[in-house]
């Protein structure tokens, strides 16, 4: 069975250019980040073949062109640009040739990217292990699933759920699933994460909320819903893009008191903070960072 190596080598092959950056970041936090890709790699070779490398690492790249041009239109726009929602929807969520690759890269950026690997050790440190023994999770847009699986995987006494709007998306995380060992205490479905029932048993230990907010007009109900949804004891993960445009990021979050405070007034409060950002050429005027929170009720 493969392990992270595979994605480092498919990157030698596929994404040259962006492999030495990638690497150099694996190497720097090699235990943390092969926590995720160790499983990953199992996941991904039994769910799609040994040619899924490659194809990942080609994703990956797109993506990481995708991104460069969307900053420098930034930069030059002073304000994000993106598509209006119904061509986001279409163009984007429901178009399986472009959703794939995009699923690929949306997690490999946590193991090669410096701002993201933070949110790696706060997920599985301050989150993951700190759950209450028999916890149920709720994952809100869960895209490819893997932060479900990898916490199934470090947690065999946990429920978890998650939902995404993508159909293909959800494809992609049931195909993981299915090979995972996990299928008896995970599931994906299709579904819109802020309409959700709130009644009956409807509260969870812990939410997950990754890289969520940035792709919504208004995060604003985002924070209800995971106020809503979080026991009193709970414990919420939440992420968000700051100052980094891309083609299907609509709210444009500058400071990092801004989600903060949308969480507070939502009736949560942070018990831990990190925002992190990459390189810039210098004379940007903006910086793209990630933060990563973890939430409880008040």
């Amino acid at each position: 069975m493969k392990n992270a190596q595979a994605f480092l080598e498919a990157l030698d092959r596929k994404a040259k250019m962006l492999a030495p950056a990638a690497r150099a970041t694996f190497e720097a936090n090699r235990e943390l980040c092969s926590w995720l890709l160790d499983p990953l790699a199992r996941w991904a070779e039994a769910a799609y073949g040994p040619e899924v490398f490659d194809a990942a690492a080609r994703g990956y790249a797109e993506y990481c062109v995708g991104v460069a041009k969307a900053k420098a239109i930034y930069e030059r726009e002073g304000r994000y640009t993106p598509e209006r929602m119904p061509e986001i929807m279409s163009g984007v969520y429901h178009d399986e040739g472009y959703m794939i690759p995009y699923m690929w890269a949306a997690i490999l950026i946590y193991p090669f990217w410096p701002s993201m690997v933070s949110h790696i050790a706060m997920f599985r440190d301050e989150f993951v292990r700190r759950l209450p023994k028999n916890a149920r999770v709720l994952e809100l847009a869960c895209g490819h699933g893997v932060l479900s699986l990898l916490a199934a995987e470090d947690r065999p006494d946990l429920e978890i759920e998650g939902s995404d709007i993508s159909p293909p998306a959800i494809a992609v995380a049931n195909r993981l699933l299915a090979v995972s060992g996990h299928a008896d205490r995970v599931r994906f479905e299709v579904s819109d994460a802020l309409k959700v029932d709130t009644n009956g048993d409807g509260r969870y230990h812990g939410v997950i909320s990754a890289m969520l907010a940035e792709h919504l007009p208004n995060p604003t109900p985002l924070f209800s819903t995971m106020a809503q949804r979080v026991t009193s004891d709970g414990l919420v993960f939440f992420s968000t893009a700051l100052e980094s445009p891309q083609r299907d990021h609509v709210f444009e979050y500058n400071q990092e008191s801004r989600p903060l405070q949308m969480a507070e007034a939502a009736g949560l409060r942070a018990s831990r903070m990190a925002s992190d950002a990459s390189a810039i050429p210098p004379g940007s005027k903006f910086l793209p960072r990630a933060t990563a929170m973890i939430l409880r009720a008040r």
